[in-house]
């Protein structure tokens, strides 16, 4: 125990390990100098006897002067089975403190750095999608107040990008169908200002008796009476139109021998003919087949073409064609009529138009005969389009699915 090399190799353990070590003798008398006990000093009494007796111990302990935790650590020292004293480890508990303290700070730091980041990012992002869903909720309502001139910027190809142009699209085609309701109407109030005119007008001469014979009464009378069933046409033709538009028109599917049904469509639309000097003809398929449709719908639709190919054609033929191709019937109706112009082509299904407003009105036309067509055709499942010259005539071609 009095080797002094080995009381300085405990002096330098303790300074690497950053505790203090101290070593006595069984007298208590300290032999290494440490920063608790100097060298020669005597040992404190309590812990001694109480190593003596328990041979280890660990507890803390808490400098009497400087009033510092350590934990102390320790051990009697024997030699041949008999206790020649004890060596004692302190390590400061302070230390510990202020590194707990320090991660514990960091800790709290580093949570509170992620919560802002967190944050930020959050408000970034929720900033950058709901942008976006603001803007449309901005421009929906706006589009609830009648505002259609708007447009909103498609910044991405995702849903939200597929939503604004939903929204987008949705505004055009209110804007179409805004112009379409007025157009619809100004031409409805067009087409009645006409007929009610003469009624009202006519019925208020024959009311105060302002005509020189009963011939010019008849006459009057005959005015009165065409100009109504031109209005009941007209309303009819309207309510039919609507039906059709909102898929209301009740379909009777039978299976229609197209042969016949164009024969018996040909033999009702002989009379007109034969007053235009018109000469209708029809040449069918060989083997033609049946179909699955509506024979109504269908003689509707004939009618309302055979009889528009009349009233567009002088001293002419009107060539009906049916045949088969795969899984369609093809029905062609084509005219040497006077022709539709080019330009006129493309609103030649839409509702009032006419090519020839003054011919049209004469003949007792509303204007809905070819838009009362395509919706037919539409709702029997087929197609149909239009080819027409200036002058040399005009074809319709309607293609009907065989079964649907």
């Amino acid at each position: 125990m009095d080797n002094q090399n080995e009381m300085k190799i405990y002096e330098e353990l303790a300074n690497h390990t950053k505790t203090e070590i101290v070593i006595v003798n069984k007298d208590g008398t300290v032999l290494t100098s440490s920063k608790l006990y100097k060298k020669g000093t005597n040992f404190d009494s309590e812990l001694l006897s109480e190593i003596q007796k328990k041979n280890k111990i660990h507890k803390t302990y808490v400098d009497a002067e400087t009033k510092e935790y350590y934990f102390l650590s320790g051990r009697s020292i024997e030699l041949n089975e008999k206790k020649q004293g004890g060596a004692f480890v302190f390590a400061s508990l302070d230390s510990i403190h202020d590194s707990i303290h320090k991660v514990k700070n960091y800790l709290i730091l580093s949570i509170v750095v992620a919560l802002l980041l967190a944050a930020g990012f959050t408000y970034f992002v929720s900033r950058k999608l709901s942008k976006p869903l603001i803007d449309m909720e901005i421009v929906t309502r706006k589009i609830a107040k009648g505002d259609l001139n708007i447009n909103i910027k498609k910044l991405s190809n995702d849903e939200i990008g597929s939503l604004a142009q939903a929204i987008n699209d949705l505004a055009i085609e209110l804007k179409d169908y805004r112009t379409n309701r007025s157009e619809f109407l100004a031409n409805i109030s067009h087409e009645l200002r006409t007929p009610i005119s003469y009624l009202s007008g006519y019925a208020s001469v024959l009311r105060k008796k302002l005509y020189d014979s009963d011939q010019e009464k008849e006459d009057y009378l005959s005015i009165i009476e065409n100009e109504a069933s031109r209005l009941t046409l007209l309303i009819n033709d309207l309510f039919e139109l609507s039906k059709m538009e909102e898929r209301k028109i009740e379909l009777y599917k039978e299976w229609v021998d197209i042969e016949e049904l164009i024969e018996g469509v040909m033999g009702k639309a002989k009379l007109r003919a034969d007053i235009g000097n018109v000469t209708i003809k029809y040449e069918p398929q060989k083997n033609m087949k049946m179909i699955l449709s509506d024979g109504m719908r269908l003689e509707q639709i004939l009618i309302n073409l055979i009889e528009n190919a009349i009233r567009y054609t002088d001293y002419g033929e009107i060539l009906i064609k049916s045949r088969v191709i795969k899984d369609k019937i093809i029905i062609s109706i084509k005219d040497t009529g006077i022709g539709i112009p080019s330009k006129d082509l493309p609103f030649i299904f839409e509702r009032f138009f006419r090519v020839e407003k003054s011919r049209s009105r004469e003949m007792g036309g509303t204007g809905l005969g070819l838009a009362i067509v395509k919706e037919l055709v539409n709702v029997l499942g087929g197609a149909i389009e239009v080819k027409s010259e200036v002058g040399i005539g005009t074809e319709f071609i309607i293609c009907l699915p065989i079964e649907t």
